[in-house]
């Protein structure tokens, strides 16, 4: 029989065992990371509805499927999610299998040049989990404006040329973007041209929704045939978050080239000869017997 003494031994080794075991406890799922996460289409552009494209992993060590997986996309104050409610649900995912989701996100023109930061939650059980491990990714976003140039109201003065001739291109260059662009040129192209600088001008800065007018004289080869000439005319810029890639905006026109026709000299005919000689004689028969008219 175990006496009093002895239940007491067992009773304190059990308790010191209990004590260990809870501190040797592993730390909750939810702050490990066991998917991967990848995010793409996170550049928007202000004033549109912008593609995000997020992919989700199961890199679970030990080859362990995961089930009941739900995701849910959240993003902050400034951005809207568009067309979804931003939650996905799947039965299962394979070690090693992937999910992809498409969602719309909408940024206003007043957000271009901001950054944002957006977060994807991921809620999952193991076989024989009871409770829902949860994961949670950041994403990222950032939003730029847009530049679009516009030409229009372009007018040609003559409208008609002869070849080696010149003519005033004028015309306007619209940015109905949300976005300033820098360094506009406006050139006017076509192999009926003379070559040469002549053939652009300088804008500079191009504000949106301000018409910006131009003027290009231009001068045509002069040994076109006679007939019908397109005009391009080009605008490029700078957008200084793509410095890499102008903005080009362009329009066209059409300038009637005709043969050129040489003056016309009426020759002198006999008859006004002689009539200058009666007239000769007539004044000095005037002049010694007086006016035959009077």
């Amino acid at each position: 029989m175990i006496s009093w003494k002895d239940w007491k031994i067992l009773f304190l080794l059990f308790v010191l065992v209990g004590s260990f075991l809870v501190t040797q406890t592993p730390p909750a799922r939810a702050q490990t990371a066991h998917l991967t996460v990848e995010e793409t289409g996170q550049s928007l552009i202000a004033g549109f509805n912008n593609t995000v494209t997020v992919t989700v992993v199961n890199n679970y060590s030990g080859y362990v499927a995961i089930y009941d997986v739900g995701l849910a996309v959240s993003l902050p104050s400034g951005l809207t999610l568009v067309g979804t409610g931003g939650t996905w649900q799947y039965d299962s995912l394979l070690y090693g299998q992937g999910v992809t989701v498409s969602f719309q996100v909408y940024a206003p023109s007043s957000a271009s040049g901001s950054s944002y930061a957006g977060t994807l939650t991921i809620t999952y059980k193991q076989l024989g989990d009871i409770s829902y491990t949860t994961e949670t990714h950041s994403l990222t976003f950032s939003v730029t404006g847009y530049i679009n140039l516009i030409v229009y109201g372009v007018e040609l003065s003559p409208a008609t040329i002869t070849p080696g001739g010149n003519t005033t291109i004028s015309g306007n260059v619209l940015n109905n973007g949300n976005l300033s662009t820098y360094s506009a040129n406006v050139t006017v192209e076509s192999p009926a041209l003379v070559p040469g600088t002549q053939n652009s001008v300088f804008l500079g800065e191009i504000d949106p929704t301000i018409p910006r007018p131009f003027s290009v004289l231009v001068v045509f080869q002069p040994g076109l045939a006679p007939g019908n000439y397109t005009l391009t005319i080009k605008v490029s810029a700078v957008d200084y978050n793509r410095p890499g890639s102008p903005v080009i905006g362009q329009g066209s026109t059409t300038v009637q080239v005709v043969k050129q026709v040489a003056p016309t000299v009426r020759p002198q005919t006999s008859f006004s000869i002689v009539a200058m000689i009666v007239s000769f004689f007539r004044s000095i028969f005037n002049a010694f017997f007086g006016s035959s008219t009077g």
